[in-house]
């Protein structure tokens, strides 16, 4: 996977698309879960396939985080973290990012 920042706009739809290589079991996992948090506090975004914040892409090794612009206008701003997880039946839970810079910016005088 390559390097990923995160950067949201206050009050704009942010959309990624995140596509992992080489992991062969890929097509059996049960859930995609990005998770965004300032230090030392309890993560203000939580996206996954199961809330419907991240959606099918074009293969099986590939999905669409969608994030709405109503959600990203609720969000503080400043430099958070965030963390990237797949998870498969019976809780088997690989982390491919730890710790990914996310930024949160005001609209244009905001």
């Amino acid at each position: 996977m390559d390097k990923w920042n995160i950067i949201f706009n206050q009050g704009a739809t942010y959309q990624q698309t995140i596509t992992v290589t080489g992991v062969a079991d890929i097509a059996s996992a049960t859930e995609w879960r990005v998770n965004c948090a300032f230090p030392g506090e309890a993560p203000f975004l939580t996206a996954t396939t199961a809330n419907g914040m991240i959606v099918a892409g074009a293969t099986t090794n590939q999905k669409i985080m969608v994030i709405p612009a109503a959600t990203t206008a609720l969000f503080d701003r400043g430099n958070a973290r965030f963390d990237f997880e797949i998870e498969w039946t019976g809780g088997v839970i690989r982390r491919y990012v730890a710790n990914g810079m996310v930024q949160v910016n005001p609209a244009a005088g905001g």
